[in-house]
Parts: structure tokens; sequence; C-alpha cells
């Protein structure tokens, strides 16, 4: 036994952090974890198994491996949630489907479900699930299980679903749309009838897909069990329920350990041949060398480089706008993007980021989202190797020169195909902004690819003089009008990313450094507060200094609102959205712009952040 444990050890490690290693619970959450996230992010190799992309859930509250994903399957969306293991031995997750609201599986729904399926934040709260259990149950299929056996060297994956989860109403159900009352369920008619293990499947079979890829070994047990499911209330239907157990680097005899009391209907192992049922299944299959840019691309030897785009763009000019339509364009072709954020202002980075070069900020469907912590080159070298990249773009602040970058950038071409300097430009601020902000000039001086976004806000004539002002910073880029930054990247870089950037013909710094935003006298300053603020008090003291304040932005609570919001403000408006976590303790607006005691100290307190 204790061969076969240091064995197994051996194979997790270079899956797993060594802190879980000797906690085969929480191994056994982190592995799953780690097989959603390594079969996610080749893009050949994602595709190959099934995925579409993975977002993880990010919140105090929640464990980690909290994600939602797509499959290609399927058009809606797949929601894991960790739920509190009793046993002490493995890790159990609910397992969700949050149907398309234009796919006819919603009409198997509950009359509730259907309900929130058509609410305009459906998405929204979609993302957010794990923070709400009660929106989550409505769309539970079942539960996927992995345990890993230490005595006996043993790695188990199983999926548990009932055939049908089906109940009905005895009193009907009755709900108001624009024609007043109406019955949406007769009594004693059926609210919900859902093939849930069918609707599960395709999930399980990309998740074991993975689990053979990233544990490079086919499964070595397989057995199924079924039982009758007994009914929750009066109201649910009996039906049964199904549980698949797949066994890596174990034996039937390991396996029985994990049995339900009822023995199973089929079990398979190496000296057997293949259930018919599961013959096709890609789970079999551990060689991927034939999938072009899978696995490792340089021990193919395939040395493609990914594509580079710097983005900037003066503050509120459209660069996140831009980037989702980038992002889509590239999932679309299945290429993955590393976005890589140096954000100033941004708190709470410096104590998280000590050791590190970046830290991953969110996994997306087509992106990877990382905040620069250290040395650029040290964070690219690390996350090409992680996630093998298509494209990466790293977004600048607002307030960024460019000269500052790009000679380093320069040194970076034996590992990056460099492609442009892209440059945002807010069509209604563009001509203050340049007459005023030497950082705003060096931004256009340095493109090649500019951008004047939001350009169905202002006139004809308006959008003339600002092309001209940029003509006169900078003649030789291509300068595209768009809204909300969408365009087809095709147009701003030719197809497969081949149009060659037009690059100015001047020299990028002066005395080897650029000018920053402290030669504009830029500062930015943080308000910290645990009491809600006055809405108009806030608002009064932004328009009191409007030509000198450029952004607010930051996670709040108003005094006629208890609910926290995310606040922010460029030149010209404000936003208010609902925060995804409203368990996040942190309540603060960080504030950019020039003479800002003058504006806020008397009415805040105010501290510096960069």
């Amino acid at each position: 036994m204790g061969n076969k444990r240091s064995l197994l050890k051996q194979k997790l490690a270079t899956l797993l952090p060594p802190s879980v290693l000797d906690d085969s619970e929480d191994a056994a959450f982190e592995l799953v974890r780690a097989v959603l996230v390594r079969a996610n992010y080749i893009s050949a190799i994602r595709q190959r198994l099934g995925w579409c992309g993975i977002h993880e859930v990010i919140s105090p509250n929640i464990r980690t491996g909290t994600v939602t994903t797509r499959i290609n399957d399927r058009p809606g969306v797949y929601g894991v949630l960790p739920l509190e293991s009793t046993s002490g031995r493995g890790a159990c997750f609910s397992l969700c489907y949050f149907p398309s609201p234009d796919e006819d599986l919603v009409e198997s729904f509950s009359v509730e479900a259907g309900i929130q399926i058509l609410q305009p934040d459906f998405l929204d709260k979609v993302r957010s699930f794990a923070t709400q259990l009660g929106f989550a149950n409505l769309f539970h299929l079942g539960y996927v299980e992995a345990y890993i056996h230490e005595d006996t060297g043993g790695v188990f994956l199983a999926l548990t679903a009932n055939d049908r989860l089906s109940w009905s109403s005895s009193r009907g159900i009755v709900v108001k749309n624009n024609q007043g009352l109406v019955e949406a369920v007769a009594p004693g008619g059926i609210d919900q009838d859902l093939a849930a293990r069918e609707i599960a499947m395709p999930f399980f079979r990309a998740l074991a897909a993975s689990f053979s890829y990233t544990l490079a070994s086919a499964p070595a047990v397989l057995y199924t069990q079924q039982r009758m499911s007994l009914a929750s209330s009066p109201l649910v239907h009996t039906s049964r329920e199904h549980r698949l157990t797949l066994g890596y680097f174990a034996d039937v005899a390991q396996a029985e350990g994990f049995d339900w009391e009822e023995p199973p209907e089929i079990r398979w192992d190496p000296s057997k041949p293949v259930p018919k049922i599961y013959e096709g299944e890609l789970w079999w299959t551990t060689d991927f060398w034939g999938v072009a840019n899978g696995l490792d691309k340089g021990s193919m030897g395939m040395v493609d480089k990914p594509r580079f785009i710097l983005l900037t763009g003066f503050l509120g000019a459209g660069k996140t706008s831009f980037l989702d339509n980038f992002i889509q364009a590239q999932a679309a072709n299945n290429n993955l993007v590393a976005v890589i954020q140096n954000e100033i202002g941004e708190r709470g980075l410096d104590a998280k980021l000590l050791n590190e070069s970046y830290a991953v900020t969110q996994m997306d469907e087509g992106c990877v989202c990382c905040s620069l912590a250290g040395n650029l080159r040290s964070a690219l070298v690390d996350i090409m190797a992680r996630f093998q990249p298509d494209f990466i773009v790293l977004e600048t602040t607002g307030l960024a020169n460019p000269a500052n970058m790009l000679a380093e950038i320069d040194d970076l071409s034996d590992i990056l195909e460099f492609g442009s300097v892209t440059t945002m430009v807010d069509s209604l601020a563009g001509v203050g902004n340049l007459e005023r902000f030497e950082v705003a000039r060096a931004q256009i001086r340095l493109a090649d690819l500019i951008l004047v976004n939001k350009s169905d806000l202002s006139d004809p004539s308006q959008l003339d003089f600002l092309t001209n002002e940029i003509r006169s910073l900078n003649p030789v880029a291509d300068i595209h009008r768009t809204t909300y930054g969408d365009v087809n990247p095709a147009i701003l870089y030719g197809t497969n990313f081949q149009l060659p950037p037009k690059r100015p013909l001047i020299s990028p710094m002066e005395d080897g450094q650029g000018g920053t935003h402290l030669n504009d006298l830029i500062e930015t300053r943080l308000i910290d507060f645990e009491a809600p603020l006055d809405k108009d008090t806030l608002l009064k003291a932004i328009v009191a200094g409007a030509d000198d304040i450029l952004r607010v932005k930051g996670i709040v609570e108003f005094t006629d609102d208890p609910d926290p919001v995310v606040f922010q403000y460029s030149q010209g408006g404000y936003d208010l959205a609902k925060t995804l976590h409203s368990d996040t303790a942190e309540r603060f607006l960080v504030i950019i712009g020039r003479s800002l005691n003058r504006h806020f100290a008397d009415r805040f307190s105010l501290n510096t952040t960069s």
C-alpha cells in the first residue's frame, strides 16, 4: 500500500499544490479544478475534448473550483458547484445546466426556472450562480464526485443523475403576464419533466476525457449502477437514479469500496471487451499528439509565437469594449487570448503578488485575464508556458505612455510576434484630452492603428476635426471609426493577422524615457470607507471638479440603497451596476485626475495610491 500511495502522489504532484497532497478530500477538489483548467487552455485540445471555454466563479465565501463552462454539444451553460463533503474521503459537486433562452429544452424545466430564463439579467445570475443557491437549485441535474484512494493508489470519477427529474403541482401554477393572470400548470399537471441524466452526460463525457488527457491514462475500471430514487416530497415522481464510475490506476477490487448497496449492472476491467454502449467514448483516448497546436508546442517542434497587441488609449476611450469584441471574434475561431492588464489605481495587488510576476484574475470562454505585478518578460514566459495563447493583448492604463513599454517589447521578439500598437480615442473627449495631456498625445504618436470610438455620439464635423488633430500628430497610422469598440479584427490586422503594422517614423523616447501621467500632474487617490456614501455629495464633488476629474471607479453603498453597486465615472457621465459579489467586504473609490485635494479633501478622507 505504501508504494501505491507514493506512486499516486508522484503522479498528482505535477497537477496539485503540495499543500493538498496529504489530504485526500482537498486533493480531490483541487484535482477536478486542475483538470478543468488544463483541458481548457490549449485551444486544439480544448476543442478536441469538447469544451468551448470555462469561467471560474471567484468569491470569498465560495470554495475554489466553482465554474461555469460550455461544451460543443449544448448551447447552454453548465455550472459546477463544490459541496461540503460528508464522507471525508472525496469531493462532491452539484451539476447544473442553464439552458439558452431559445433552446427547446426550456419547456422541460419548471415554470419558475422558465421565468428566470426570460429575465434580462439571466446570464449575470448564471455567472454568479454559486452565490444564489435558490436560483441554482432550479437548474440542478445531479452530482459529480471525485475520490482519491491513497491506500490503493486509485483515482475515481463518478456521475450520479436521475433518468428523469419530474414533478407535478397539486394546486396548479398561475403566472402574471401582459394579458393578466394565466394558468401555466393545471391542478395536478406536470411542472417539470427533465431528462436529467441525458443532459448531464455530455458534460461528464468531456470531463472524463479531460481526466484521461490530464492524467495521461485511460480508465482501468468502469462500472454502472442504478436504484430507485425515493421521492423527496409528495410532488416528486419516483425515477431511476443512475451512477457511472470510472477508475484510474485502479482495479475492480478497489472499486468495491465505492459501490452502492445495489450490485453493478456493468463491471468492466481491461481483461474484458469495452462495453458496446461506451465503445466510442473519448475517455479511452490518451494520445493527442496528432492534434495541431496541442499539448506542448515546443516539444512537438512547433515554434509559433503568439501575436502581440499593445492596447492603449486615454481614460474612458473604450478599451474594454474593444477587448470584449476582439476576444469573442477569436473565440469563434477557437483562438485563446491572454489579456495582461497593468492598471493604475488597482488596490490590494501589491501584497498578494510580492512573489509573482502576474496573477490570473479571470478565466473565461476564449480568454485568460491577468494583472501584471512584476517583470513583463517573466510574466509572459510563464503565461505562454501555462496557457499557450494564440494572442497576447497588453492593456495599459489610460494614463500610460506606450513609449515606456516599446523598448521592453522590442526585446521580446524572440518569444512574441509583434502585431500592433492599437490606440483608442474617445470621439467626444478626444480633442480636449489631446489639448491638455501629453500622455494622450503620446498614445496617438506611437500608434500604428487608431480607433475613434463612440463615433455614433459625435456629428460628422466633430469627427473630421478630431481626425485632423490625430493626423497632425501621426500621419501614417490607419484610422477607423467605431461604436462600442465593435470592428472585425480582420479589417484592422488582416486575415490571419498578416497586415504589417505602420510604425511611426519617430523615436518613441527622448532621453531614454517617455513622459508619464505625472508630467501632466495627474494623480490617483483612494477613498476608503465603511459607512454608506451620500450620492448627492459624491456627484456634486465630481460635477464641481469636472475639468480636473478624469475617472472615478469602485464599489460603493449609497444611503438610499443598501445594496453595493459598482460606480464608474468617466468624462461626461457615470454608471451604476450591480456587483456580482454582494458579499465583497471592501467599499472604496479610486479617483484619477488633477487637484484632487481641492475637490475632495473637504468631503472625504483621501489616500495616495500612485
